[in-house]
């Protein structure tokens, strides 16, 4: 369940923008703060174990079209390890895939 959260917390991270070239908030952007809202309401000990620091990668601004991706590091699966999208800059191109296969 924390990994498949953790996924789908990355992919919101990404593809939320908070606000649209008007000004006003996305619904997008709606439906990520009640759902903060929603967690922040409920018992400390059903929230991801670091939720202060997903709570803001939630709230951050995305990157835009064309602007680099901002560091981040993740564990391999099945490996203990970590890998970082820093290591793979100027090398072969990295691709990006969020989704739930549960």
């Amino acid at each position: 369940m924390i990994t498949t959260l953790s996924i789908a917390i990355l992919a919101a991270a990404f593809a939320v923008s908070p606000e649209s070239k008007s000004g006003a908030k996305s619904k997008k952007s709606d439906a990520v703060s009640k759902w903060i809202e929603h967690v922040d309401s409920g018992p400390a000990d059903q929230r991801p174990p670091n939720w202060a620091h997903v709570k803001a990668l939630m709230m951050r601004r995305p990157p835009a079209v064309g602007e680099d991706a901002p560091d981040f590091t993740l564990k391999t699966r099945g490996e203990d390890r970590d890998v970082t999208l820093s290591q793979f800059e100027g090398k072969k191109p990295v691709v990006l895939i969020f989704g739930s296969y549960t």
